[in-house]
């Protein structure tokens, strides 16, 4: 499990003013980059704690993670009050295969639905949805949004923005009849990363991730491997049960193309209950741990 660095907090009156007391079903947080979705969105997880014996929350960020790995999407579960952070409860992961939606926008989609439906299984009274910063019109991330909102038809869309950048968005979804849109401030505290720091985080989370890792020797004919076996060096790939669940990541160490091998460093000891090999689009250097993409494709 990720340890979650802590710092102190400030919270807007406007938070602490919310009634969270008729709130339930899925909660989603939408913002651009750096807004500090992912502070209200714990701060909606503690509170909301107190209220139901089972919430879960739900990591969509696969770029700058909070609860996996950088390139997932995780959901973890909390019960009987504990608010914890992370979540102590069952934990669910989903391979998105890159650190941004640009590009991967349907595995994004089907990731997240993939862990709601897994939610909703577990018996999760209330979900909070932590959203990507892509909010951007010519990125797509207007249309990635309304998809999520679509596909997962969330009870409440809790919208954060310094100046108006939303709009495009929240103009229509004002009018739906059967969401709630609520729109705050970020807290002072949120502070703007560069891409540097967001590489530099990524680094640190994969070497968190992968320390005690060993090698694992793959005969990839036994496995489904998606889209296709199509392996490179330092390429990293996720190990999934039948369920599509991420059972651990790797990094190709060796490649031996004649005998159709791979040897993996992964912290996955064993292949039992390994059904699907996934190839992402990313390069991670087992030494550095700096990512780098495969092919740009934008």
């Amino acid at each position: 499990m990720l340890e979650i660095e802590t710092k102190p907090e400030e919270i807007p009156s406007s938070w602490e003013e919310l009634d969270l007391s008729e709130l339930s079903g899925t909660l989603m947080v939408v913002g651009s980059s750096d807004v500090g979705k992912s502070t209200f969105s714990r701060y909606l997880f503690k509170r909301l704690c107190t209220i139901y014996p089972r919430v879960a929350y739900l990591d969509g960020d696969p770029g700058q993670s909070t609860l996996g790995p950088p390139t997932t999407m995780t959901l973890a579960m909390a019960e009987n009050g504990d608010n914890s952070f992370p979540p102590r409860g069952r934990r669910w992961q989903a391979f998105v295969g890159s650190v941004s939606p640009l590009g991967n926008m349907l595995a994004v989609l089907i990731c997240a639905a993939r862990l709601m439906e897994a939610a909703q299984k577990a018996g999760a009274q209330v979900v909070i949805y932590d959203t990507t910063g892509l909010v951007e019109a010519a990125r797509g991330g207007i249309h990635l949004k309304l998809a999520k909102i679509d596909l997962l038809r969330p009870k409440v869309l809790f919208a954060l923005q310094r100046n108006q950048e939303l709009q495009t968005l929240l103009l229509p979804l004002r009018r739906k009849s059967r969401m709630l849109v609520l729109e705050f401030s970020p807290s002072s505290s949120a502070q703007r990363r560069d891409t540097s720091v967001r590489k530099a985080h990524r680094a640190a989370q994969f070497a968190q991730y992968f320390t005690n890792s060993s090698q694992l020797q793959v005969n990839w004919p036994q496995f489904a491997v998606l889209p296709a076996p199509r392996f490179n060096l330092h390429r990293l790939v996720a190990l999934e049960d039948a369920d599509g669940f991420t059972i651990g990541l790797g990094i190709v160490a060796k490649i031996d193309r004649i005998y159709r091998q791979v040897v993996l460093h992964t912290p996955v000891d064993t292949l039992n209950g390994v059904d699907v090999i996934r190839v992402g689009d990313l390069l991670v250097d087992p030494v550095t741990y700096e990512d780098s993409p495969l092919t740009r494709k934008y």
